[in-house]
């Protein structure tokens, strides 16, 4: 059977049962973001509940299920706008990032594409970095090459050369986007999500072009209309199209487990 890692899926919003059926289909550890819990946060006190329930519960109920479960924590971008909350809310976040399993401060980056989102990202990166800390970033649901344009400011920016970009991940990439974050030499999640990111077959085809390097597979399954089994479909899709198993267990596995054990609190191993 071929090896299965979900680097990045938001199981606060997934039941039980998806535990079990991951479980069943050989995905043996996850790599759970901080996200929007789908309305507007009113204290800092829900990030701070947010992230122990991470932290804690959510590592012990997928342990039942023989999964590894870790953790990134943030102030995601679609969080980023509100004043003072956002800025109060990173105070508070930092205690987090020394406790155990949390391998990334993340998702970080832009869901509107503004100013006040991107100071929010920016502050979190320095955090990350003051830390030697991993990042995943999120390219916007729209217009995601203009995100990943501004990703570039900043990257090239002077502020830009603390960042070591083989610790950061680009998530929700698209054609339009990969060869840009791997020539950057940073790492590629491709997201395979029914509505609004990635078929198998347009995941498959970014690996045909792209090859297999610092490229992996997740399914960002949250609230909307997604599949924790995201992984293992694309799995078995490029099984039937004739990937090799090498290139098959690269992107769905390998790779997360690569970028993933730069953090000293990912104790995981295969």
């Amino acid at each position: 059977m071929t090896r299965l890692f979900e680097p990045h899926i938001h199981m606060y919003s997934r039941t039980t049962d998806d535990y079990e059926a991951m479980s069943k289909a050989g995905i043996e550890v996850i790599v759970q973001p901080s996200f929007w819990l789908g309305s507007p946060r009113t204290s800092v006190g829900t990030f701070e509940d947010y992230w122990e329930h991470m932290i804690t519960f959510e590592t012990s109920r997928a342990r039942e299920y023989g999964i590894e479960h870790f953790v990134c924590i943030s102030v995601n971008p679609k969080e980023a706008m509100e004043r003072p909350l956002a800025l109060d809310a990173m105070e508070a976040m930092k205690k987090y990032l020394d406790r155990e399993r949390v391998v990334a401060v993340g998702e970080l980056g832009y869901n509107l594409i503004n100013d006040l989102e991107e100071e929010v990202f920016v502050k979190q990166m320095d955090i990350a970095a003051e830390k030697n800390m991993l990042m995943t970033v999120h390219l916007p649901h729209n217009n995601k090459p203009e995100g990943m344009r501004r990703i570039e400011l900043i990257l090239n920016s002077e502020r830009g050369r603390r960042y070591n970009r083989h610790e950061i991940l680009i998530d929700h990439n698209v054609e339009e986007t990969i060869e840009k974050t791997l020539e950057f030499g940073m790492w590629a999640g491709l997201s395979v999500y029914p509505v609004s990111k990635l078929s198998p077959e347009r995941a498959m085809n970014i690996i045909k072009k792209y090859g297999t390097e610092r490229i992996m597979i997740h399914s960002a399954a949250d609230w909307g209309p997604s599949d924790p089994l995201s992984v293992p479909l694309v799995a078995r899709e490029m099984r039937k199209a004739s990937f090799s198993t090498n290139e098959i267990e690269r992107v769905t596995f390998y790779n997360a487990y690569e970028f993933f054990k730069q953090s000293s609190r990912f104790t995981w191993k295969p």
